[in-house]
Protein backbone atom coordinates (compact mmCIF):
# COMPACT_ATOMS: atom_id res chain seq x y z
CA UNK A 1 0.00 0.00 0.00
CA UNK A 2 0.78 3.58 -0.47
CA UNK A 3 2.30 5.58 2.36
CA UNK A 4 -0.10 8.11 1.94
CA UNK A 5 -3.08 5.57 1.94
CA UNK A 6 -2.12 4.43 5.50
CA UNK A 7 -1.55 8.05 6.38
CA UNK A 8 -5.22 8.93 5.65
CA UNK A 9 -6.96 5.51 7.03
CA UNK A 10 -4.99 5.94 10.49
CA UNK A 11 -6.04 9.36 10.39
CA UNK A 12 -9.65 8.07 9.65
CA UNK A 13 -9.79 5.78 12.12
CA UNK A 14 -8.66 8.26 14.83
CA UNK A 15 -10.78 10.69 14.38
CA UNK A 16 -13.49 8.05 13.97
CA UNK A 17 -12.40 6.52 17.51
CA UNK A 18 -12.01 10.47 19.14
CA UNK A 19 -15.51 11.08 17.82
CA UNK A 20 -17.18 7.99 19.32
CA UNK A 21 -15.36 8.43 22.83
CA UNK A 22 -16.13 12.48 23.08
CA UNK A 23 -19.55 12.89 21.38
CA UNK A 24 -21.61 11.16 23.79
CA UNK A 25 -19.54 13.26 26.59
CA UNK A 26 -20.64 15.96 25.06
CA UNK A 27 -24.40 15.31 24.55
CA UNK A 28 -25.33 13.45 26.91
CA UNK A 29 -26.23 17.33 28.77
CA UNK A 30 -26.08 16.93 32.73
CA UNK A 31 -27.25 15.57 35.52
CA UNK A 32 -29.37 18.27 36.76
CA UNK A 33 -30.58 18.27 33.13
CA UNK A 34 -31.34 14.60 33.35
CA UNK A 35 -33.12 14.82 36.64
CA UNK A 36 -35.26 18.15 35.93
CA UNK A 37 -36.55 15.69 32.64
CA UNK A 38 -37.28 12.92 35.06
CA UNK A 39 -39.30 15.47 37.35
CA UNK A 40 -41.73 15.95 34.33
CA UNK A 41 -43.27 12.75 34.27
CA UNK A 42 -46.07 12.26 36.01
CA UNK A 43 -46.80 9.90 38.18
CA UNK A 44 -49.40 6.93 36.87
CA UNK A 45 -52.95 6.92 37.92
CA UNK A 46 -54.39 4.77 40.63
CA UNK A 47 -57.18 3.18 40.18
CA UNK A 48 -58.68 1.65 43.55
CA UNK A 49 -60.91 -1.53 42.05
CA UNK A 50 -62.64 -2.46 45.04
CA UNK A 51 -64.11 1.15 45.15
CA UNK A 52 -65.30 0.54 41.07
CA UNK A 53 -68.31 -2.53 40.88
CA UNK A 54 -70.05 -3.77 37.90
CA UNK A 55 -73.32 -1.91 38.69
CA UNK A 56 -71.58 1.22 38.37
CA UNK A 57 -69.70 0.29 35.53
CA UNK A 58 -73.21 -0.67 34.14
CA UNK A 59 -74.79 2.47 35.17
CA UNK A 60 -72.19 4.72 33.48
CA UNK A 61 -72.89 2.94 29.91
CA UNK A 62 -76.33 3.51 30.08
CA UNK A 63 -76.03 7.01 31.03
CA UNK A 64 -73.70 7.73 28.70
CA UNK A 65 -75.98 6.04 26.02
CA UNK A 66 -79.15 8.25 27.22
CA UNK A 67 -77.08 11.08 26.48
CA UNK A 68 -75.56 9.94 23.16
CA UNK A 69 -79.39 9.58 22.32
CA UNK A 70 -80.59 12.97 23.15
CA UNK A 71 -78.41 14.12 20.80
CA UNK A 72 -79.44 12.43 18.10
CA UNK A 73 -82.41 14.03 15.50
CA UNK A 74 -85.72 12.00 16.16
CA UNK A 75 -86.23 9.60 13.35
CA UNK A 76 -89.29 10.33 11.58
CA UNK A 77 -91.43 7.55 10.22
CA UNK A 78 -91.03 7.63 6.33
CA UNK A 79 -94.14 6.35 4.75
CA UNK A 80 -94.42 8.19 1.36
CA UNK A 81 -94.57 6.30 -1.69
CA UNK A 82 -91.58 6.81 -3.89
CA UNK A 83 -91.99 4.40 -6.58
CA UNK A 84 -92.40 7.02 -9.49
CA UNK A 85 -89.59 9.48 -7.77
CA UNK A 86 -86.50 10.47 -9.52
CA UNK A 87 -82.90 8.31 -8.79
CA UNK A 88 -80.73 9.79 -6.15
CA UNK A 89 -83.41 11.47 -3.88
CA UNK A 90 -83.48 11.97 0.04
CA UNK A 91 -86.19 11.21 2.24
CA UNK A 92 -87.88 12.77 5.31
CA UNK A 93 -84.71 11.53 7.07
CA UNK A 94 -82.11 12.86 4.96
CA UNK A 95 -81.02 9.31 4.20
CA UNK A 96 -80.79 8.57 0.33
CA UNK A 97 -83.51 6.59 -0.78
CA UNK A 98 -82.99 3.11 -2.35
CA UNK A 99 -83.48 -0.01 -3.61
CA UNK A 100 -83.10 -3.81 -3.62
CA UNK A 101 -83.96 -6.84 -4.75
CA UNK A 102 -85.66 -9.38 -2.41
CA UNK A 103 -84.67 -12.99 -4.12
CA UNK A 104 -86.33 -14.95 -0.98
CA UNK A 105 -87.27 -15.42 2.54
CA UNK A 106 -86.40 -18.46 4.36
CA UNK A 107 -87.53 -19.66 8.12
CA UNK A 108 -83.64 -21.76 7.58
CA UNK A 109 -80.90 -20.00 8.11
CA UNK A 110 -78.67 -22.21 6.16
CA UNK A 111 -81.23 -22.01 3.04
CA UNK A 112 -80.71 -18.35 3.09
CA UNK A 113 -77.15 -18.27 3.21
CA UNK A 114 -76.83 -21.23 0.81
CA UNK A 115 -78.64 -18.86 -1.90
CA UNK A 116 -76.63 -15.56 -1.06
CA UNK A 117 -73.66 -17.53 -1.71
CA UNK A 118 -74.89 -19.00 -4.82
CA UNK A 119 -75.37 -15.14 -5.66
CA UNK A 120 -72.08 -14.04 -4.71
CA UNK A 121 -69.84 -16.33 -7.04
CA UNK A 122 -72.47 -14.72 -10.18
CA UNK A 123 -70.57 -11.31 -8.32
CA UNK A 124 -74.13 -9.59 -6.79
CA UNK A 125 -73.95 -7.87 -3.77
CA UNK A 126 -76.23 -9.44 -1.69
CA UNK A 127 -76.85 -9.46 2.01
CA UNK A 128 -79.54 -11.41 4.21
CA UNK A 129 -81.87 -9.43 6.71
CA UNK A 130 -83.44 -11.20 10.09
CA UNK A 131 -86.66 -11.07 11.27
CA UNK A 132 -88.63 -12.33 14.47
CA UNK A 133 -92.16 -12.30 13.15
CA UNK A 134 -95.38 -14.17 15.26
CA UNK A 135 -94.83 -17.36 12.92
CA UNK A 136 -91.05 -17.83 14.08
CA UNK A 137 -87.87 -16.52 12.46
CA UNK A 138 -87.66 -15.38 8.96
CA UNK A 139 -84.41 -14.82 6.94
CA UNK A 140 -84.62 -12.42 3.86
CA UNK A 141 -82.54 -12.45 0.53
CA UNK A 142 -81.46 -9.42 -1.27
CA UNK A 143 -79.39 -8.32 -4.21
CA UNK A 144 -78.58 -4.36 -3.79
CA UNK A 145 -78.94 -1.64 -2.75
CA UNK A 146 -78.95 0.67 -5.74
CA UNK A 147 -80.18 3.82 -6.09
CA UNK A 148 -81.14 3.11 -9.57
CA UNK A 149 -84.45 1.22 -10.18
CA UNK A 150 -83.99 0.61 -13.89
CA UNK A 151 -80.40 -0.75 -13.12
CA UNK A 152 -81.95 -2.86 -10.26
CA UNK A 153 -84.66 -4.10 -13.14
CA UNK A 154 -82.24 -5.42 -15.35
CA UNK A 155 -80.16 -7.34 -12.91
CA UNK A 156 -83.54 -8.80 -11.82
CA UNK A 157 -84.08 -9.98 -15.39
CA UNK A 158 -80.57 -11.29 -15.52
CA UNK A 159 -80.83 -13.23 -12.44
CA UNK A 160 -83.87 -14.86 -13.57
CA UNK A 161 -82.35 -16.01 -17.00
CA UNK A 162 -79.41 -17.36 -14.76
CA UNK A 163 -80.43 -18.54 -11.82
CA UNK A 164 -84.41 -18.93 -12.56
CA UNK A 165 -85.10 -17.20 -9.45
CA UNK A 166 -87.70 -14.27 -9.87
CA UNK A 167 -87.48 -11.41 -7.16
CA UNK A 168 -89.04 -8.16 -6.66
CA UNK A 169 -88.17 -4.43 -6.20
CA UNK A 170 -88.49 -3.28 -2.81
CA UNK A 171 -87.37 -0.22 -0.95
CA UNK A 172 -83.83 -0.25 0.99
CA UNK A 173 -83.76 0.71 4.19
CA UNK A 174 -80.72 1.87 6.02
CA UNK A 175 -82.06 1.85 9.79
CA UNK A 176 -82.60 -2.25 8.88
CA UNK A 177 -78.97 -3.17 8.78
CA UNK A 178 -78.66 -3.75 12.55
CA UNK A 179 -81.11 -6.80 11.28
CA UNK A 180 -78.30 -8.18 9.01
CA UNK A 181 -76.84 -11.41 9.01
CA UNK A 182 -73.82 -11.23 8.79
CA UNK A 183 -71.31 -13.10 6.10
Amino acid sequence: MDAKLKQRLTGAVILTSLAIIILPLLLDGTQEERERIALRIPEPPRIELEDITVKDVVENIEQMERASEARLPPEIVDETNYESSPDFILDQNNLPVSWSIQLGSFENEKNATRLRADLRKQNYRTYILHARTNEGEIYRVFVGPSSSKEALAEMGRQIEEKMQLKGRIVRYRIEEDKEQLGG
